[in-house]
């Protein structure tokens, strides 16, 4: 049995569409959700599984890491009251690392000056995130928004958490890590939008 030409050119054509819509257009800034390899983000699938749940899934999209600095947690589930959350574990410790979309609050609806103003107002740290739809900023220390301690500034072993910003969504994210500070901000720097 022969194929015609056309027929057999439509599988090339399918994958030269599928490949193009994966690109994102040029000047946008915003890297696909994917790797160039089609290979998943970490975390993802728990992160879309759980966002689709979520309360909040209109106004605070789900996310994913391009990295988790080789840590290599085992992601899971977690609850987060009225939004979604991806923990991960290692090996003695639970939720050693993960990120969240938290239930919306009414100032998550002020502008982005406003959130940053806040931010910076209850966190030690303020980091700007370029990988992410500008304005896109997150406070952070250790829980209860305190600065790291003087004979602990790499924050080894503490409760680091992050309270972040991304334009054009409402929630305030949570971010955290139980490993160190450059876990944290690492995890910050490679944070990437689902949706």
């Amino acid at each position: 049995m022969s194929m015609r030409p056309s027929a057999m050119r439509m599988p090339y054509l399918i994958a030269a569409i599928l490949v193009a819509a994966a690109v994102p257009a040029a000047g946008s800034g915003k890297p696909p959700a994917r790797w160039a390899t089609g290979t998943p983000l970490i975390g993802e699938a728990v992160a879309l599984t759980q966002w689709d749940m979520a309360e909040n899934r209109a106004q605070c999209a789900p996310l994913a890491l391009l990295s988790d600095g080789g840590v290599r947690g085992k992601a899971r589930p977690a609850a987060f009251g009225g939004g979604w959350a991806v923990a991960f574990d290692v090996p003695g410790v639970r939720s050693a690392y993960g990120f969240a979309g938290t239930g919306l609050l009414p100032q998550d609806a002020q502008p982005s000056g406003w959130q940053r103003d806040r931010l910076t107002q209850q966190w030690p740290h303020m980091r700007d995130l370029t990988a992410l739809p500008a304005p896109a900023f997150a406070g952070y220390g250790v829980v209860g928004a305190e600065p790291y301690p003087a004979d602990n500034r790499a924050g080894k072993g503490l409760h680091s958490l992050a309270y972040m910003r991304i334009e054009g969504q409402r929630c305030t994210y949570n971010v955290w890590s139980r490993i160190s500070r450059a876990h944290l901000e690492t995890l910050l720097d490679n944070l990437r939008l689902l949706r």
